[in-house]
């Protein structure tokens, strides 16, 4: 669960891409930053590091991030490296899909399966929570196979789990019982 700290600057990037009408581009370009920063820890570090002076840290992120993010989020990258916030940066950006999912009505759902969905099975799936919520599905596929068969939704802190290895452990503590 997301911290104060993540919340308060999620919901600051959330009001100023309402107020200057480029929501959707400001949260696309934050969420993919977090994804970059997700996959390079040691660039978070190297934006933490005391003994790197903040221009230095500036220059980096003119360096990697220039001319591909727009200027509200490139002064948000340097908001959040100046207020040593960069470790926070990935858990500010989860906070951001929240609150967006929220606004737009969308609703994420993580898909566990034994084996990737197929395209139909997967549009199949989206149409039928898309009718049963009422609102937009985005699914976050994943694979595990440990649970044999079957398949687990997770979403809004609610998970149906109608995987087989639920069932077998369903059956055994049964027969133990």
């Amino acid at each position: 669960m997301a911290g104060m700290v993540e919340k308060t600057y999620a919901e600051a990037v959330f009001s100023l891409g309402k107020e200057q009408n480029c929501l959707e581009t400001l949260c696309t370009e934050i969420f993919e930053t977090a994804e970059i920063f997700g996959e390079n820890p040691d660039f978070i570090k190297l934006l933490s590091s005391p003994t790197i002076s903040l221009a230095e840290k500036k220059t980096s992120l003119e360096k990697i991030f220039g001319g591909k993010i727009s200027e509200y989020a490139m002064n948000f990258l340097f908001v959040v490296t100046e207020k040593n916030r960069a470790s926070s940066f990935v858990g500010i950006a989860d906070c951001l899909k929240s609150l967006y999912n929220d606004y737009n009505g969308i609703i994420e759902v993580k898909v566990t399966t034994a084996e990737p969905m197929s395209d139909a099975l997967k549009q199949k799936l989206i149409a039928k929570l898309e009718s049963v919520s009422g609102k937009k599905i985005t699914l976050v596929e994943k694979t595990d196979k440990s649970i044999i068969g079957g398949i687990i939704l997770d979403y809004d802190n609610v998970r149906m789990d109608s995987s087989v290895k639920n069932r077998i452990e369903g059956i055994r503590a049964s027969v133990k019982s």
